[in-house]
């Protein structure tokens, strides 16, 4: 889930700079940084944890996902 995230939203940040819209360039960097904060917490996929220890706990994708938009919240508000 995190290279979709992050490909779309540097789609969303190229689409803020076209459009001179920094309120959608600060949310894409608001998004990418609680994807990496998230991560570095240690709430992550199947694919991250196993590099870390292959018996390392991780999050469905689900799970991964709704961590990202608790966190987003938290941080937007």
């Amino acid at each position: 889930p995190i290279a979709s995230i992050f490909a779309w939203a540097r789609g969303l940040y190229h689409r803020g700079k076209l459009d001179d819209n920094e309120d959608l360039k600060k949310f894409v960097k608001t998004l990418e940084k609680v994807c990496i904060e998230t991560v570095e917490s240690g709430s992550m996929t199947k694919d991250l944890a196993i590099l870390i220890d292959k018996s390392a706990k991780y999050l469905t994708t689900n799970q991964f996902l709704e961590a990202i938009d608790k966190n987003l919240k938290t941080k937007l508000n």
